[in-house]
């Protein structure tokens, strides 16, 4: 018995801690407006039975047509709310970008070496930071000065294309590289088993293995699969954070160590890192660990290669797409010659293709989640502080389908739907979106000029189906598919390429990417 001494106090006092503690949770809950609709979740689990584990972003675009524009639901112990609506994602990450910025934290991120990566930073002194250097080289203004090099990198795919054009996957791949690793690094991807290429490519996959979005819900339910020894049966996401953390170290040590070593003999031509580190005093190591950070993942944000194959995929199966685009290129640019950036406005054909293409299969659907610094009120339902959100607009009517003629008016003119959605709102939209656009223009305008892709033949020459499969994870693009990637015009030689694109050195070189 406890009698009438202190225990008896320290226990009264702890129900009635308790009492007050159920009744404000009682009152809270039912004084503040309620959450978004959604589906009912189970104990425990939430809702994530009910979702496609390979590709949630299905599902989010399902519930839509039950609940509404905006929607809560549970993943077994994190509430999220699904935005379906472009609207309604605008009035919240734009017109509330200041409570609507920040970004849900994950144990996943620091374990797959990503929190050094500005997409998944939280809303702060650091991401501006960030933030900072990659506009000094990627604003608007600036794109015009990149031009030549995807322009020459543009040209080198074709070359690739024209000697191998089975091998699609690697040569749409090293066109991203090769621009990028001039415009971060002044390098110039040379071969396949090339250090730093290797280096940005073993990172780029390892990451999207880990951030498949079922993995990343096990991860952060069970951390304890973090913390087991590595050669524990089973330990399979630790090996995988293991090799991710070793080549998150050589993403940001290799590539900086080149261009550092070039900087040191003058060397060195003008570059994200080395404008960037010109600018920055020696001694601010906070400065030049951010140089190094933003420079080894400007590659990850880029979804050029994946973009590139979601087109060819568009072409094969849309023919007429082909070759009306071909059509507009012949009757602009001719024959004798191919495109540069000096012929996008009067290519508005060609303009609509790729809003069309970003339209069509996005390749980042999940699109990466928004989180907010504040509680706050939103169409009569209440937006907790934390409470992580993603969207997926799809305002198109037959959606399935690859029309390019959906961003026309009906005078002819183009719309004003340039498709920014796929980069994202407000504070934290893309910023490389500029050099993205331009970067794909170029490639597919030239692509167009140069070649047609076909369905694949059978041995009885009988076109080969061509089934659309995609791979799952935060980034998805078409998993390899059969087809023919063909000149457009007879007689055509790395002779006749040469003569088109002026790249002697490259043709005599005999490189291959």
């Amino acid at each position: 018995m406890l009698g009438d001494g202190p225990g008896l106090y320290l226990v009264i006092s702890a129900l009635a801690v308790a009492v007050l503690s159920c009744c404000r949770k009682y009152w809270l809950n039912h004084s503040r407006p309620p959450l978004p609709p959604g589906p009912t979740p189970l104990p425990v689990l939430g809702n994530v039975l009910s979702l496609d584990a390979g590709r949630p972003w299905l599902t989010f675009n399902s519930w839509r047509s039950t609940y509404g524009d905006i929607i809560s639901a549970r993943l077994f112990s994190k509430q999220v709310l699904v935005v379906n609506s472009e609207e309604v994602a605008k009035d919240l990450f734009e017109r509330r970008s200041s409570i609507y910025s920040d970004r849900p934290q994950s144990i996943v991120y620091e374990a797959f070496a990503s929190d050094f990566n500005m997409g998944f930073m939280p809303y702060g002194d650091r991401w501006r930071l960030h933030r900072r250097i990659f506009h000094q080289a990627f604003h608007q203004a600036a794109i015009p000065a990149y031009h030549d090099v995807q322009l020459r990198s543009a040209h080198k795919m074709l070359f690739s294309l024209l000697q191998e054009p089975s091998n699609y996957p690697c040569h749409f791949q090293m066109f991203t590289l090769s621009f990028m690793l001039s415009i971060i690094y002044d390098c110039e991807a040379n071969a396949k088993d090339d250090g730093v290429a290797h280096a940005i490519t073993r990172y780029g996959d390892l990451i999207v293995d880990g951030f498949a979005p079922a993995a990343m819900m096990l991860m952060e339910t069970f951390p304890f699969l973090l913390q087991l020894p590595s050669w524990f049966p089973g330990a399979t996401f630790k090996r995988a954070s293991f090799k991710c953390i070793q080549a998150g170290h050589d993403v940001k040590e290799i590539p900086f160590q080149y261009i550092k070593e070039r900087m040191s003999i003058n060397d060195a031509g003008p570059c994200l890192v080395a404008d960037a580190l010109n600018r920055t005093s020696q001694e601010d190591d906070v400065g030049t660990t951010a140089i190094k950070e933003a420079a080894s993942v400007a590659f990850t944000g880029m979804r050029t290669t994946a973009t590139l194959l979601v087109f060819l995929l568009a072409m094969v199966l849309n023919p007429e797409v082909q070759a009306k685009a071909q059509e507009e290129i012949d009757r602009v640019v001719g024959k004798d010659r191919l495109p540069n950036f000096d012929d996008r406005p009067a290519l508005p054909y060609l303009e609509a293709v790729l809003r069309e293409t970003f339209r069509w299969h996005p390749v980042i659907p999940f699109g990466v989640p928004h989180a907010t610094t504040t509680s706050d009120i939103y169409n009569g339902y209440y937006i907790p502080k934390g409470l992580a959100m993603t969207h997926d607009a799809t305002k198109y009517p037959s959606p399935d389908e690859f029309k390019p003629e959906r961003f026309f008016h009906d005078d002819g003119s183009l719309n004003s739907d340039t498709m920014n959605l796929n980069f994202g709102w407000g504070r934290r939209i893309c910023v490389g979106r500029h050099v993205v656009d331009a970067s794909l223009w170029i490639a597919i305008t030239n692509f167009l000029a140069f070649f047609s892709t076909h369905k694949a033949l059978d041995e009885h020459g009988m076109d080969i189906p061509v089934v659309p499969k995609f791979t799952t994870g935060f980034t998805v693009h078409p998993e390899t598919f059969p087809c023919r990637i063909l000149p457009r015009f007879p007689g055509v030689s790395v002779k006749t390429l040469t003569r088109l694109t002026g790249l002697g050195l490259f043709c005599r070189q005999h490189l291959v990417f």
